[in-house]
């Protein structure tokens, strides 16, 4: 009986998640046939067909997802409807936010795509291991990201400006995919040269390609190297590492070396899922991604205590963007000489 009374409820979530991929599929398809590009100032839907050579049903349909969505809203005048992008969207929907908000559409139907194909071959495991240079590409572009959080993040971190603004500043990137993040950050700070740890071959070539289109290839470098590789002491102003896309081990592994790599007094950035206790939904399928992707999620006082305990100092959370969330703690002003690890050898984290 219980059975029966809450089947309800379920098909009712399952009806509204399945609505939710249809209209988020709406959205991704406006972004690659260009008709969002084409919504910055008043349009009609004849118009955008004509222009997109699209059926005219298909524009309407799709535009009635964005009206939905709170991102296009109609004007009259004249006697015909025409469409432009709300206020609240046109932010997400051009220029530099716009790429990043495109990437990480494309991303996730990509990903989820993939996940889909493995499980029905039986060959879903955790883990990121992607070589399709559209998925590289487009999960490197959410790294755009960085940009938002770091004007508010690091002008907060004390004495980190003054670093990276200094001659012979130098910035660690873990896990650098494609070095959006390195590239990001070398634009705003000039004295900066970046390394890239990526061990997967492919986003390397890609970074490689995008570091000498930018025309920082004499400041940006890639390394076929995992964290485990890091031997480094003293060398850093800045490093990140990407706690998802990294095995705890390697995570926990991959902190300690970072502090004793970086100059005393330096700063690490941790970007993290974020799990939104309060929506069981949407931390779920956190968990869930966290995991496809090899690190799985932790929360933020887990995160701030493995931190602490690998001798970090003024650890804290900063707000969510994009669902992500990033963390940053700084290690002692005091220089350090590195420290064994004891047990915890690098061949212990590569099994």
């Amino acid at each position: 009986m219980n059975q029966i009374s809450a089947a309800p409820d379920i098909l009712s979530n399952i009806s509204a998640m399945s609505s939710a991929m249809w209209a988020y599929t709406s959205l991704s398809a406006a972004f690659e046939l260009g008709l969002v590009n084409e919504l910055g100032s008043p349009v009609s839907a004849a118009d955008l067909s004509a222009r997109l050579d699209l059926e005219p049903e298909l524009v309407d349909d799709l535009l009635g997802v964005l009206v939905a969505l709170g991102a296009v809203e109609t004007r009259r005048g004249d006697g015909a409807e025409s469409y432009v992008a709300t206020p609240e969207f046109e932010t997400f929907r051009a220029g530099s936010l716009g790429r990043v908000t495109r990437a990480g559409i494309r991303s996730d139907h990509l990903q989820t795509a993939d996940a889909l194909s493995s499980a029905r071959s039986g060959r879903l495991r955790s883990g990121w291991s992607h070589s399709d240079p559209d998925v590289l590409v487009a999960q490197g572009e959410t790294a755009g990201l960085f940009r938002l959080s770091a004007e508010h993040v690091l002008p907060s971190l004390e004495g980190l400006r003054d670093s990276l603004e200094r001659p012979g500043a130098r910035f660690l990137d873990v896990g650098a995919g494609v070095g959006v993040i390195s590239s990001e950050l070398c634009m705003v700070y000039p004295e900066v040269a970046a390394e890239c740890f990526e061990p997967n071959p492919e986003a390397r070539r890609i970074g490689r390609e995008r570091v000498r289109s930018a025309g920082l290839e004499e400041r940006i470098s890639f390394r076929a190297d995992g964290v485990e590789d890091l031997n480094a002491v003293g060398r850093y102003d800045l490093a990140i590492i990407p706690q998802p896309f990294l095995a705890p081990p390697a995570f926990e592994l991959g902190i300690e070396r970072i502090r004793t790599a970086l100059r005393p007094g330096g700063w690490m950035l941790v970007l993290a899922l974020e799990v939104p206790v309060a929506d069981p939904v949407a931390a779920a399928a956190s968990r869930f991604r966290a995991r496809l992707w090899g690190g799985g999620a932790v929360t933020a006082d887990e995160l701030i205590r493995k931190l602490e305990d690998a001798g970090f100092e003024s650890a804290r959370a900063d707000p969510p963007v994009g669902g992500y969330r990033m963390f940053s703690a700084r290690s002692s002003s005091v220089a350090s000489a590195a420290e064994p690890l004891g047990e915890r050898t690098v061949e212990a984290i590569r099994a």
